[in-house]
């Protein structure tokens, strides 16, 4: 499913409205360069329903990078409450992957 970047906000309000200190992060150059190469958002922002919008719970550099890259739609993934308690579980044994072996 696809929505328009006007129905998405980050979780972090503070983070959406300055997204300056995450944008230097090596992780999220390294995003961004993944998704100007392949020219696409290839995982789907993690979100949970709020009303008429979605909050991205998990994607916060993809959406960055997309805004900045000028997407106006992302994929996303709504989350029910069970699968959003897997997520944060399974988010305390995450391991990044290479991006630049994509």
């Amino acid at each position: 499913m696809k929505v328009k970047k006007e129905k998405l906000y980050l979780r972090s309000l503070h983070l959406e409205r300055n997204p300056s200190e995450q944008k230097k992060t090596e992780l999220y150059k390294k995003v961004k360069n993944h998704i100007e190469k392949t020219g696409s958002i290839i995982n789907p922002l993690l979100v949970v329903k709020d009303n008429d919008k979605y909050k991205v719970l998990y994607g916060n550099n993809r959406y960055l990078a997309g805004i900045e890259l000028g997407y106006d739609e992302f994929p996303i993934e709504v989350l029910k409450n069970e699968e959003n308690k897997t997520i944060l579980d399974a988010a305390k044994n995450y391991k990044e992957i290479d991006l630049d072996e994509t």
